[in-house]
């Protein structure tokens, strides 16, 4: 059943979402209102807060972030969505993301608690860090980062600085202004850490995760997103090269190429082929490999760094 042309209006006007009391000035009663929720024609997202419920996504990311918008309905004193939330609204990757609370920093509270699903946060967050992203106010990718960064893991808080890094949302330097702004803030020797490692050039939280675990099982750091080329010219860009080991790691099995399209298995070989022709050897490795103790790696590139010395000096 459509809505009320009058409801429909407010709606919107606000993202498909609409309060109990608009519906009310537009002529539905209290109880068609309990008889559509009840029907699953309209979804209750928060008290007094609904939206037709074939509005509502699938996707994990696009439901929270209209968890987002019905907890700013209810917050009337400039509230602005933070943290992980903020992360969601501005499209950046997360790790193993908790989307079960919707995160808002505001400034007229004397302290911060969590309340209906809702981490109400109490900081001082300098106007020039807060942006408009499609009607919601957020902290900015920067100020994002590091508040998240201050409270999560360091995976996580690596996963999300490299992503905002990489797509360019934040800088280097942005992230070092952040942090220094909350130097003295609990978890900000976290966030030092997170900033510390955080690279521009990972692509997505898999070659995240490789790094992190190159850290852990002391192997040196590659390059990364490397054009390599042979006499014929370029051969494809590669996710990770060892240069001293002649070495080459690809995250999900598949080389990368400018187009970015997917090519066949068969292409796919002929190219790996052509990296070996080339003198190099090649690791691969997925999801299972980078995450937990990474043994796989631990075990794998080492060999491959051994194949390329024993191959260099067979070619000496």
């Amino acid at each position: 059943m459509p809505l009320a042309p009058r409801l429909a209006r407010s709606a919107a006007t606000q993202h498909g979402l609409f309060t109990a009391s608009q519906a009310l000035d537009a002529g539905y009663n209290e109880r068609e209102i309990k008889v559509l929720t009840r029907a699953r024609e309209w979804t209750r997202l928060r008290r007094g807060i609904y939206m037709e419920s074939h509005l509502i996504p699938d996707d994990d990311v696009a439901q929270h972030v209209i968890a987002a918008r019905a907890a700013l309905l209810r917050v009337k004193d400039g509230a602005f969505v933070s943290h992980l939330t903020a992360a969601a609204v501005e499209g950046l990757d997360t790790l193993n993301p908790d989307f079960t609370i919707v995160h808002l920093t505001r400034v007229g509270l004397a302290s911060s608690r969590t309340e209906a699903g809702v981490h109400h946060h109490v900081a001082r967050v300098p106007p020039g860090r807060v942006i408009t992203i499609d009607g919601i106010r957020a902290t900015d990718a920067a100020w994002t980062v590091i508040d998240t960064a201050r409270e999560s893991t360091f995976d996580q808080g690596v996963v999300l600085a490299e992503s905002a890094l990489w797509h360019e949302r934040a800088t280097s330097e942005s992230l070092r202004s952040v942090l220094l702004t909350c130097a003295d803030w609990p978890g900000a020797r976290n966030a030092g850490r997170v900033v510390a490692f955080a690279s521009s050039r990972s692509e997505s939280p898999g070659e995240s995760l490789a790094r992190i675990a190159f850290e852990r099982l002391g192997l040196p750091q590659p390059r990364q997103q490397v054009d390599v080329r042979d006499g014929f010219g370029l051969i494809g860009r590669v996710d990770f090269l060892w240069d001293q080991y002649r070495t080459i790691g690809e995250f999900d099995g598949r080389l990368k190429y400018d187009s970015e399209r997917r090519e066949t298995l068969y292409d796919e070989k002929r190219r790996e082929d052509r990296l070996r022709e080339a003198g190099f050897e090649v690791v691969r490795f997925g999801w299972a490999d980078v995450q937990g103790e990474a043994r796989a790696i631990g075990r794998r590139v080492p060999a491959a760094f051994a194949r390329a010395a024993r191959r260099a000096a067979i070619g000496a």
